[in-house]
């Protein structure tokens, strides 16, 4: 049996593709509940974060109709998401029936 070097078991968990998914599924709850507070009222608890990548910040919606009046007001929001995420270009709504809030 040959002598390998030891590795530090916290060093092989943190690079694992495991913790890269629980690291994003944390800063999507993270961002989810900062928008949830910082978006108008008629809209809080109407949405969820479902991912962030390449600057766009896509959301789920549970009907059309929340859908419609999010996008009357897509550039406010866009503003208001941009405090909590600057990095932030543009937001994507997709209607997800399953989605209850």
């Amino acid at each position: 049996m040959r002598r390998n070097k030891m590795k530090n078991i916290q060093e092989i968990v943190e690079r694992s593709a495991f913790a890269q998914i629980a690291k994003h599924g944390l800063f999507l709850a993270d961002l989810n509940k900062q928008l949830q507070q910082c978006f108008p009222a008629p809209f809080q608890g109407r949405f969820r974060v479902a991912n962030v990548r390449d600057e766009v910040i896509y959301c789920e919606v549970a009907s059309a109709t929340v859908k419609q009046g999010i996008l009357f007001r897509q550039a406010e929001l866009l503003k208001l998401a941009q405090q909590v995420f600057p990095q932030a270009k543009r937001l994507t709504f997709k209607i997800n029936p399953e989605l209850s809030f």
